[in-house]
């Protein structure tokens, strides 16, 4: 006898991991219109995907001429080409005369977030490295291109081996005739402690490392500082804020290090750094809300 009633089929694995996908799909779309937090993170997450897109790009033309301090001008270019248009920063400069010398200095920069990329990629000196910390060479394609642009990896908690980088960074300096790009803070965000806020004394910087001031006495080379100015309008983690927006970048007059010694760097280190908290008041709208 034939049922009434029809048979039902029962819904297969892909349809359930389909509805799922859509469903999550949905619901990210709607946080996405509604909520800051997860607006700026996708936007903050895709900002941060372009460096490892291109890594991959410039791996090949650096493969060319492994290690050389030159082959940062690759992911320089593509920087320029793409990051900056695609996220609507634009940056001005001031003082980039004093990044044209052919002998060999320490820039030390202030560090707000992976924002300054931009600045630096736009401006970046000839024969320039960087000092970065070791864990960056096993980021993948961004750590492999650091690794083939003659990159000067730190090690942040064995002090010796920190010490023979510096040792091997004076002679890199001396017969290379190389320039050093330097971030005295180290690793850090635009965060609630070190931001302008009401009733508390602002801290614009973190406290500077000593290890740039150092490397520039031993080797008897000038500090080039240089001053992002805030991003904070545009960019906030605190805010959860990533909008179009400008920044500026200051280079100040080369300071010389002729003649000093090891005993002058806590002072000469707070003197750069308070001249630098100066010209990023200068440069800054800043705002305490």
């Amino acid at each position: 006898m034939e049922s009434d009633s029809e048979s039902i089929t029962p819904s297969s694995p892909m349809d359930f991991v389909g509805t799922v996908l859509i469903t999550g799909l949905v619901l990210y779309l709607v946080l996405l219109l509604t909520s800051r937090t997860v607006r700026f993170q996708t936007k903050y997450y895709l900002y941060n995907c372009c460096y490892p897109a291109i890594g991959c790009v410039a791996i090949p033309f650096m493969l060319l001429k492994p290690g050389d301090v030159d082959n940062i001008r690759w992911p320089a270019l593509f920087t320029r080409l793409t990051v900056k248009h695609l996220f609507g920063i634009k940056v001005s400069a001031t003082g980039l005369e004093h990044l044209k010398s052919d002998k060999p200095y320490i820039v030390v920069c202030n560090h707000q977030s992976t924002i300054d990329h931009i600045a630096m990629m736009e401006y970046w000196p000839d024969r320039c490295s960087i000092m970065m910390k070791n864990s960056v060479k096993y980021l993948g394609p961004v750590g492999l291109a650091a690794m083939l642009s003659g990159v000067i990896f730190v090690s942040r908690t064995n002090r010796e081996k920190a010490k023979v980088a510096l040792e091997n960074t004076v002679k890199i300096i001396k017969e290379q005739n190389a320039k050093v790009w330097v971030f005295p803070e180290g690793t850090r965000k635009l965060s609630k402690k070190n931001l302008p806020q009401e009733e508390k004394k602002v801290e614009y910087f973190l406290p500077f490392k000593k290890g740039a001031f150092n490397l520039a006495i031993q080797a008897q080379v000038p500090i080039v500082p240089i001053v992002f100015s805030c991003q904070e309008s545009f960019f906030s983690f605190r805010h959860k804020r990533f909008t179009s927006g400008a920044y500026k970048m200051t280079v100040l007059k080369p300071i010389s290090t002729v003649g000093m010694t090891l005993d002058d760097v806590p002072e000469f280190t707070e003197k750069v750094r308070d001249m630098m908290i100066s010209t990023f008041i200068g440069t800054s709208a800043l705002k305490t809300d």
